[in-house]
């Protein structure tokens, strides 16, 4: 078994609730499989282990896969936590290179599209994703990541897919699919250019069923939600999914493989 444990989902917006163990306080989205390999650790990781007294969660951690060097995605104090506990691997594009090749403990790689990378007992596919970071010349990642009998891709951030990564993902066969909802309930806007609404990873989930990259048992887990303090959001997307196949994922949501 997989296990997958959200400790960040949010997406636009920088709202923060009193409550840190609400559903709807999210933090940047960040994601933990086993625990050795995180996604995205960030400035928000290490208060999630000391809100939910997980303390030492991430002492396991060996590989580290960064999306994008936007804030909501990397940070550099994480990264120099997490090399506390022992050496990590990190892998991230060229563009970061020079900032974290000055920490101790941290072995860095410079990945790109398609490149693989063996993992202890896992093998990672980066794939491109259609988001545009600051930089128009920064390439951004999803992630197809095979960890033996179980296949997940990690579709955060970016709107749609690819058409180079699907060409990766029409051979596959996927036992759960992380999306990026960031746009939420909304309609179709502006934001939908580096992001899904509902509609867009619904869509997304009926071309994988039909082409058979994914089955009726693969789990769809929709993450990267926005956030806003007047109203629960979470509330009102289980309340548009209540008849779907998705799960809306939230800080410390944990599901099995």
């Amino acid at each position: 078994m997989i296990n997958l444990r959200f400790l960040g989902t949010g997406g636009l917006g920088k709202a923060r609730l009193k409550n840190k163990l609400s559903k709807d306080y999210r933090r940047f989205a960040t994601l933990l499989v086993d625990e050795d390999l995180i996604i995205n650790p960030t400035e928000d990781t290490f208060e999630f282990e000391d809100s939910f007294m997980l303390f030492g969660m991430l002492k396991g951690v060996k590989d580290v896969f960064i999306t994008d060097s936007g804030l909501e995605h990397f940070s550099i104090l994480a990264l120099e936590r997490l090399a506390g506990y022992g050496k990590i691997r990190v892998y991230a594009s060229e563009k970061l290179r020079d900032e974290i090749s000055t920490l101790d403990n941290v072995d860095f790689t410079a990945v790109s599209p398609f490149s693989l990378v063996e993992c202890e007992g896992k093998r990672v596919m980066v794939l491109p994703a259609n988001y545009k970071s600051d930089d128009p010349f920064e390439d951004s990642f999803n992630f197809l990541i095979d960890c033996g009998e179980k296949n997940i891709f990690y579709g955060l951030d970016g709107a749609w897919l690819n058409p180079s990564a699907w060409k990766v993902l029409r051979e596959m066969k996927l036992d759960a699919v992380i999306l990026d909802c960031a746009a939420g309930l909304e309609e179709y806007s502006e934001n939908c250019i580096n992001h899904n609404n509902l509609r867009m990873a619904t869509e997304i989930r009926n071309v994988m069923l039909t082409s058979g990259v994914a089955e009726e048992n693969t789990k769809f887990i929709l993450s990267h939600i926005p956030t806003d303090k007047k109203r629960s959001i979470h509330e009102d997307m289980c309340l548009a999914v209540e008849e779907t196949p998705f799960r809306i994922a939230y800080d410390g949501y944990f599901l099995g493989i």
